[in-house]
């Protein structure tokens, strides 16, 4: 897929001192003409596990869809804790993850493909499965997606992982550790401590019936944490030392290019590239509410939030205000600390306060 920039216009403000800059109007998003990889469907890893009844949900309009993001499982906490309380919050223990899919369940929630989640985006009056929310997991963590597969499967609920290529690439074996001299992978295999990552074959072995497809987050280096530049650490919102606007619009362009032909490449139609998973939420938007996600973006002004607007229907970002402006949809993160009661109360929370409209 090649995403294209049109330079429209250089602006030039003396009155508020602000220097030249050529200012992104337009985008365009071209498909390549490689055809999409057939990928035969893995088999069932999960046979052996119970199911709850098969009851098919009525259909209904929905006011909002809750969306919920996972990233890892049992990181420094044991599988029976009732909440992970890990030197890592973005865990959950099993036993907290399972207590929560039970309460939704219990509760009469149904989950949504990312297809279903997008044409409803489109489209409110697209009928859906009653009570419905969509479950995503970021980056591609093994302890996650294999952990979480019993639990989904029993519910016959399915979740959207967002990769990031990068992970996958160094678990693979595969890495690329520099650009214009600096190290940009996090993902190589000397990171890959214990299987951390899962490799593109473990990838394209998850179950269809609970991973049906998966989304894009990064591609080789946009997830990397910078050292280069204590200042602005995200590689994606945060230009490079001596970096210029050019290079740095055409090095993002790079990445989701690169990215998307790389999902492409090893998922075939499992991949679907309407949604985009902003690293660290960091677009560059306002920061307008107290505890915002750090938004530390150096790019040229808008940019990088223009860029998302034209290139993906489904921008999530973890910030409640921002939910339906251009494309931008919030996800309510779990952490280690958070209890079950917690769990209940921010959904409620956030369903009363229209956090998961569709605008």
């Amino acid at each position: 897929m090649k995403l294209k920039i049109i330079v429209a216009a250089v602006i030039v403000s003396a009155l508020l001192g602000i220097a030249a800059f050529a200012a992104v109007t337009s985008y365009a998003v071209v498909t390549t003409a490689k055809p999409v990889k057939v990928v035969a469907p893995p088999p069932n890893p999960l046979a052996h596990v119970t199911r709850v009844p098969d009851r098919p949900p009525g259909l209904a309009r929905a006011q909002q869809i809750p969306v919920l993001v996972y990233h890892e499982m049992d990181n420094d906490c044991a599988p029976t804790a009732p909440v992970c309380k890990s030197h890592d919050y973005e865990s959950v223990s099993l036993d907290q993850f399972t207590a929560e899919m039970a309460w939704m369940y219990g509760s009469g929630y149904h989950t949504v493909t990312i297809q279903q989640y997008l044409k409803w985006i489109a489209d409110p009056g697209t009928l859906l499965p009653s009570k419905p929310f969509l479950i995503t997991v970021d980056n591609g963590i093994s302890d996650f997606l294999e952990g979480a597969q019993p639990v989904l499967y029993h519910y016959r609920y399915t979740a959207v992982p967002f990769l990031v290529t990068g992970f996958a690439d160094g678990a693979s074996g595969h890495c690329t550790p520099r650009y214009n001299g600096f190290s940009i992978q996090p993902g190589c295999p000397s990171d890959n401590d214990h299987g951390w990552d899962l490799t593109w074959a473990q990838i394209g072995a998850l179950s269809t019936a609970v991973y049906p497809s998966f989304g894009i987050e990064a591609g080789t280096s946009g997830h990397y944490v910078q050292d280069y530049n204590a200042n602005c650490w995200q590689y994606i919102a945060c230009k490079m030392p001596g970096e210029s606007t050019a290079a740095y619009t055409h090095r993002v362009l790079l990445e989701y290019d690169y990215g998307i032909d790389e999902m492409t490449e090893h998922l075939g139609a499992r991949f679907d590239a309407g949604a985009w998973v902003v690293p660290y939420s960091d677009l560059g938007y306002p920061c307008e509410r107290s505890g915002c996600a750090p938004q530390n973006y150096t790019g040229p002004p808008g940019w990088l939030i223009s860029f998302a607007a034209a290139n993906f229907r489904a921008v999530f970002v973890q910030d409640a205000y921002r939910n339906g402006v251009s494309h931008e949809r919030f996800r309510y993160e779990i952490h280690d600390s958070d209890t079950l009661k917690d769990f209940e109360t921010a959904i409620r929370g956030y369903l009363a306060a229209g956090a998961w409209k569709e605008s």
